[in-house]
């Protein structure tokens, strides 16, 4: 019998290490965004033999996860099935990768009506690219950078630790207050996700950075490991007068140095929001992980 459980630190060490064995880049697989916004999401979570699989119950996500792992998929799905047909609930999916959606409907012809947000796209990029900002794709991006170092002297950037998580902290504070005019749900499910990272870094295996400009934060972002290649920026900001000079251009650039271990960058979705979705495409994504979510026909 399953057993659908919200997720605890403890849980990081096994889901980690299933994830590690799949390709999966998807960032909704980092355990940090398990975590982090299980509250958000109202995330559950169940181990099935050596499969992963998740629930969500929230506004945005809504329904079970394809079983992540190795072994017998369609005992685990048919495990899963039979639950939720104790529950009186209709066998729902989420977060379906384009594989999973044709392993479902090879195993359950024709029982899916399925659904694509384009806001729940991921965006993965080379790190590598990221890094070195080459060519002429990158010549705005590039000029972007030496604009901000020709504005500023002392830029430097630095691992998260102990002593300076409260300057990364002071980043997130200046922006909410900046922004707070257009805050919603969702701007302060971040924020008290990021104020949970920021205590629990070395638990949650999170890893990330501080920008300063003359010893003054200026800009932070967190990262996680999803996979062997793979790694998911959680959260990026820039304080304003720092932005409106290439700020984002700066960490994004910097911290992509610091991922050596990585060739792969997921930086997340756009959730919908145009601005957004035109400043991910300006990096030139080299893969693009849809999501689906299958709606059961009974």
């Amino acid at each position: 019998m399953l057993n659908f459980v919200t997720p605890e630190l403890q849980d990081r060490e096994w889901i980690q290490e299933i994830v590690a064995g799949t390709e999966n880049r998807g960032s909704d697989l980092a355990f940090g965004n398990i975590y982090l916004l299980r509250n958000k999401y109202d995330t559950k979570i169940c181990r099935y033999e050596d499969f992963f699989i998740r629930k969500y119950n929230g506004l945005w996500r809504l329904g079970y996860t394809f079983p992540i792992g190795e072994g017998d998929m369609e005992a685990a799905l048919h495990e899963l099935e039979e639950y939720v047909a104790g529950t009186g609930e209709p066998l729902n999916f989420c977060m379906l990768t384009e594989e999973q959606k044709s392993l479902l409907e090879e195993i359950y012809p024709g029982r899916f009506i399925f659904s694509c947000n384009e806001g729940d796209t991921d965006y993965v990029y080379l790190s590598e690219e990221l890094a070195n900002l080459a060519g002429r794709a990158y010549h705005k991006k590039k000029n972007h950078v030496l604009r901000f170092m020709r504005t500023y002297e002392n830029v430097d950037l630095r691992p998260i630790t102990g002593e300076n998580k409260e300057d990364a902290w002071t980043v997130e504070e200046r922006w909410h207050h900046a922004h707070q005019e257009q805050a919603n749900y969702s701007q302060m499910a971040e924020r008290n996700a990021i104020w949970e990272a920021l205590q629990n870094m070395e638990d949650l295996g999170l890893m990330g950075a501080v920008l300063y400009v003359e010893d003054v934060p200026a800009a932070m972002t967190i990262a996680s490991r999803i996979n062997g290649d793979t790694c998911d920026i959680h959260f990026e900001k820039v304080n304003d007068e720092y932005a409106v000079s290439g700020g984002y251009s700066v960490i994004n650039q910097l911290y992509a140095r610091q991922l050596t271990d990585y060739k792969w960058i997921n930086r997340e979705e756009d959730i919908g929001i145009e601005g957004l979705r035109k400043a991910k495409l300006s990096y030139h994504p080299k893969l693009f992980i849809q999501k689906y979510s299958a709606r059961s026909r009974v």
